[in-house]
């Protein structure tokens, strides 16, 4: 006679739990090893897994009813606690976050190139002093970059004043503003510097009222303005400003999530699903690869361990040639590093002037030893007071004469022994390139004859890099 068991029934069924989160997370194999169930920080435990040439049937990384009742809680599934303890408590990945809020540009390759274009300069330093000019109509100028002029550009020669007016008289200091000294590119010389001529110099009567520079000292800042073309001019001088081309790796990410048949059938008064060991495998996927944005390096590897198949590392953003800076100064008598008012002008002075592409609003991801230095800050001008709210993270906001900065705590630098440090980023200027967008793939072990199973992999192939480095930076500390 065909017996059935009653829904009921099952629920009362004693089984074993096989609950597996299996990291697929790029990295190097190795000999599987007997362990035992380990602490986690927060709360709970954890098992490594106990597969070995003895044990093949024993699935690495998985957690099962028996291990839950003898290494963990016995009474797991039978006391009535806090639903929210019993989860894994998920770690903040703001940079992920944010990525994640803008629309990603999809890729075809597991190797991305990108370009940064940046701005010519408009400041160089004049490397030789110019002697007053007596004779020809040009001198040439030994400038540090002589790249950044081309022909027709004017030039403000800062410090050193203007000799004549348009009508040919002096300027009289003492009656008038006097102007800078101007100047007019007009060649370049076998060297390639630029030769340029006198807008308001010094007149000679001698040849031709020609327009001759005064003496000009060394290191002096030679500023470049707009060109003056003439009437009849169809063309002027050339720039050209090629790209610098970058690569960067997508890296696979890869979680397996894993609950026996018997455990979704077995009575248990903690709500503990499917779907809800999905959310913590995720939140774990998210906080590694939120590791591997910031500080992964980038490289490719045929190992052994995968019979010689490549695998790519992307490059975390920490390494990608942001400027680093020293914030605040150490105090000897409070034995700390202190940020005063100064220190946090000469600071967002750094951070939004000098790049050319700077946005007027950062955000700096911070430690909790330099947030908690900036915390400090009793003025009222520079204290950490208005909270925003941006990409469902909450930051607080930081005013300076030079742009915002929102700051937001970010635990992984703690996790990375790097609680003084923190990292400015110009949203602006950040990209990600998706080769394999988020996806759920359903795995059927049990047709298979694998094991006995519900199986899903969630999986994403793909990278963040950062466009214009200078737009960004790396913060630290002061340290005695």
């Amino acid at each position: 006679m065909k017996q059935t068991i009653s829904f009921k029934g099952a629920m009362k069924f004693v089984g074993f739990l096989l609950l597996s989160v299996l990291c697929f997370v790029l990295g190097a194999g190795g000999n599987v090893m007997m362990a035992a169930a380990a602490d986690l920080p927060d709360a709970g435990k954890t098992d490594s897994g106990t597969a070995s040439p003895e044990k093949p049937m024993d699935v690495e990384g998985a957690a099962t009813m028996q291990n839950g009742r003898e290494n963990g809680d016995p009474d797991f599934y039978v006391k009535d606690i806090d639903q929210k303890i019993c989860k894994i408590r998920p770690m903040a990945t703001p940079i992920d976050q944010i990525s994640r809020q803008a629309s990603a540009q999809q890729t075809d390759s597991f190797i991305v190139k990108y370009y940064s274009v940046g701005t010519r300069p408009t400041k160089t330093l004049l490397k030789e002093a110019v002697v007053k000019q007596t004779g020809g109509d040009r001198v040439s100028l030994k400038v540090e970059d002589p790249n950044i002029f081309t022909i027709d550009d004017t030039i403000r020669v800062c410090g050193v004043p203007a000799v004549t007016k348009e009508n040919g008289s002096a300027y009289d200091a003492k009656k008038e503003v006097v102007p800078d000294l101007v100047l007019c590119v007009c060649g370049k010389d076998s060297e390639g510097y630029p030769q340029v001529f006198a807008v308001n110099g010094e007149i000679s009567t001698e040849t031709n009222n020609n327009i001759w520079l005064p003496a000009i000292n060394a290191k002096t800042v030679l500023v470049r303005m707009g060109k003056s073309c003439g009437e009849l001019d169809v063309q002027t001088g050339r720039f050209n400003n090629l790209p610098t081309a970058e690569e960067q790796y997508c890296q696979n990410y890869m979680i397996q999530v894993e609950q026996s048949t018997i455990d979704k059938m077995s009575d248990k008064e903690v709500d503990w699903n499917f779907t809800d060991l999905e959310e913590d495998a995720i939140y774990d996927m998210r906080v590694t690869q939120e590791m591997s944005i910031l500080f992964g390096d980038k490289n490719v590897i045929k190992h052994a361990s995968k019979d010689g198949m490549a695998r790519y590392f992307t490059k975390g953003i920490w390494w990608m040639g942001c400027p680093k800076y020293t914030i605040g100064h150490w105090d000897e008598k409070e034995n700390a590093c202190v940020i005063s008012d100064d220190d946090l002008v000469d600071f967002s002075r750094d951070i939004f002037v000098g790049t050319g592409l700077s946005n007027g609003r950062k955000i700096m991801f911070c430690g909790s030893d330099l947030l908690a230095t900036l915390s400090k800050v009793k003025s009222e001008k520079f204290r950490l007071k208005d909270s925003v709210e941006k990409w469902n993270l909450k930051f607080k906001s930081w005013e300076t004469d030079f742009g915002e900065i929102l700051t937001i705590h970010h635990e992984l630098f703690n996790q990375c022994e790097m609680k003084d440090c923190g990292f400015v980023l110009d949203p602006e200027y950040l990209t990600k390139k998706t080769f394999l967008s988020f996806k759920r793939n359903v795995l059927d072990l049990k047709k298979a004859g694998i094991r006995n199973t519900d199986a899903a992999v969630l999986q994403e192939i793909s990278c963040l890099y950062l466009r214009y480095p200078k737009a960004h930076a790396r913060v630290q500390l002061a340290h005695k």
